[in-house]
């Protein structure tokens, strides 16, 4: 599987643009030089150029390097960057997940910076080298989305987890409190795949989705209130509808 991933993700080059850089321009072209069509400061990266570049943290240790890119071929987006994490959380010959948007390229030490704390690092999906995930599963795709949403898009500092600002209303819900029992994973899953597969925005297919008690949480931004329904509707097929909590909302209407 990992060769597969890995053929597929070389020549994906506008999926890595939010790959940015923490140093000028002139730095980041000494390893990573501009794609063909591109002009100035660009972005875009090869799947072969970040494979294996170190990961370090905010206090320069280094944290592993990258393995691998998870990617969604539905959605276009990548679900995970892979990393050798397991020597700097004591987890022999362990990988971890981690969202692409908390990884800023620092030209100077030529390595992925990153914020995480080893206590955040320690709670992203975690799994053996020889022991891969299924990602065609949307429980463990669900799984990556999740820790993305609970950490925050940018990670921006130490201290920012979702639990640190967990919400009093009972009715807000934050992708922590997805439920554990197998009934709230399957609606959730049922959910999101039928979301995925659907003709609906980039927007609509990254909302959030947690199911507690059976009951369903949507939160995000979607694009027209057609769009809207559409949701709702897919949401109701697989759950009882006086159970869905709507908090999503409309760009246009």
């Amino acid at each position: 599987m990992k060769t597969i991933q890995r053929s597929f993700l070389i020549s994906l080059v506008p999926f890595l643009t939010p790959l940015t850089a923490f140093a000028g321009t002139d730095n980041q072209a000494e390893l990573v030089s501009p794609v063909p069509a591109t002009k100035g400061n660009a972005t875009s990266w090869r799947a072969s150029q970040v494979i294996g570049l170190n990961v370090k943290n905010a206090g320069d240790e280094t944290i592993g390097e990258v393995q691998d890119l998870v990617l969604d071929m539905k959605s276009g987006e990548i679900l995970a960057v892979v990393i050798s994490s397991g020597g700097f959380l004591g987890i022999a010959d362990t990988l971890s997940s981690v969202p692409v948007s908390v990884l800023r390229y620092d030209a100077n030490t030529k390595a992925f910076k990153t914020k995480l704390t080893k206590e955040q690092l320690g709670k992203a999906p975690q799994f053996k080298s020889k022991a891969w995930p299924d990602y065609g599963d949307a429980v463990n795709t669900e799984k990556l989305r999740s820790y993305r949403d609970s950490i925050g898009g940018d990670v921006t500092a130490p201290d920012n987890t979702a639990q640190n600002e967990k919400p009093k209303n009972k009715d807000i819900m934050i992708p922590t409190d997805q439920g554990n029992s197998e009934k709230d994973i399957q609606i959730t899953k049922d959910i999101r795949a039928a979301i995925v597969s659907s003709d609906l925005s980039f927007n609509a297919k990254n909302i959030k989705i947690i199911t507690r008690d059976e009951k369903v949480f949507l939160k995000g931004v979607v694009e027209t209130s057609a769009e809207h329904e559409s949701i709702l509707d897919i949401a109701r097929n697989h759950a009882n509808a006086t159970k869905i909590s709507d908090q999503l909302e409309t760009k246009s209407k």
